[in-house]
């Protein structure tokens, strides 16, 4: 149960890190973006869209892990309603 904290904690920080750091060689559009929702692509309330929107990473892969996420005790089904209800809306 820890391992999987601990494992949770250091992916979230290095892709923090990580997208901090990447960007233009002066870094100013890396701190300019914003983490909204994405109703057009979204699936349901387009909380994965926003994601991948923000990280870069592939819609499928935010999904397939926010699914993983939610067999583990539902701690993913109450996360999304979490990020719906505090990221805004991109229209």
């Amino acid at each position: 149960m820890f391992g999987l904290i601990r494992i949770g904690v250091y992916l979230v920080s290095g892709l923090t890190a990580w997208q901090f750091f990447q960007g233009d060689a002066d870094g100013i559009n890396s701190l300019h973006k914003q983490l909204a929702l994405d109703p057009a692509r979204g699936m349901l309330f387009g909380v994965c869209a926003g994601v991948s929107d923000y990280t870069g990473i592939d819609v499928s892969l935010i999904r397939l892990a926010w699914a993983l996420l939610a067999l583990y005790r539902g701690a993913g089904i109450v996360l999304y309603i979490l990020a719906f209800l505090i990221m805004p809306s991109i229209n």
